[in-house]
């Protein structure tokens, strides 16, 4: 059985590939808010924050911890309308 990822999870929620996680401005944001509220952070390595961060991002991320992802991730989490 393969291990879901934390991308799959998000794609999954929005019921989409997650390639339009990072092409649809409005899912990237809908999705980086998601991250910052999935329960259980430590389930997932790191590293594989910092891969679904910096894919979602378009850029390079790094988490030297579970609580620095939280800090990084908060300003996604506020829906602004």
């Amino acid at each position: 059985m393969r291990k879901t990822g934390l991308l799959d999870v998000i794609a999954e929620q929005h019921r989409t590939y997650i390639s339009n996680l990072r092409l649809l401005p409005e899912l990237k944001w809908a999705s980086l808010g998601d991250l910052y509220r999935l329960p259980d952070k430590e389930k997932y390595p790191l590293k594989e924050w910092e891969e679904a961060v910096s894919y979602l991002l378009g850029c390079e991320v790094h988490f030297n911890s579970y609580e620095e992802i939280g800090k990084s991730l908060k300003p996604f989490s506020l829906q602004v309308r």
